[in-house]
């Protein structure tokens, strides 16, 4: 167990400093940003626990991610993640147009075209265990959880430590440690 830990920090890390060192357009011939994003993703689930009386439990049912708003995975997403299990559970991805989220999700990617709504989103979602991600600025400093950026050509992430917070969500010293904390 101890050893698996050690090799899940290693691979986070070396996957944050291949990021790091090497410029989006350089990845853009083989890869897109938005599969880096995804992949992020998925990555951060391992550095992230959910609270005990969650809906974690039952593993028989799946994690749960929803893209609300404009979709700019495109099938990527999906695709990267069809035959992935997230804290033991199969993936499902959603779509949703719309602000008013219905159902439980684990994590909600925020698209950029729901920036008004925004407010609206985050107080529906800010006290559960809910891993809210977008690409957007000015979205960490709005609440979002995690938030992607672009600085000096590489891709980075904000976590927004009072949305952490409220989430109830324990996010590990070695994702933080990676990330610019607001």
């Amino acid at each position: 167990m101890k050893g698996e830990k050690r090799f899940i920090s290693f691979t986070f890390c070396a996957v944050i400093l291949l990021c790091q060192l090497l410029p989006l357009r350089i990845l853009h011939g083989q890869t897109s940003e938005y599969l880096l994003k995804a992949g992020f993703m998925e990555r951060f689930t391992r550095f992230i626990e959910w609270p005990g009386d969650s809906l974690m439990k039952d593993t028989s049912k799946p994690f749960n991610i929803l893209i609300l708003g404009e979709n700019p995975f495109g099938d990527q997403l999906a695709e990267l993640l069809k035959d992935v299990r997230i804290q033991g559970r199969r993936t499902v991805v959603s779509y949703q147009k719309t602000p008013d989220i219905q159902e439980y999700y684990h994590m909600v990617f925020i698209a950029g075209n729901m920036g008004k709504s925004l407010p609206y989103i985050l107080n529906s979602l800010n006290t559960k265990p809910v891993i809210t991600i977008g690409d957007t600025e000015g979205f960490g400093e709005e609440g979002v959880l995690i938030n992607f950026f672009i600085e000096e050509n590489k891709l980075r992430f904000e976590i927004n430590q009072e949305a952490v917070r409220k989430s109830g969500l324990k996010v590990s010293h070695l994702l933080l440690k990676t990330a610019k904390i607001l």
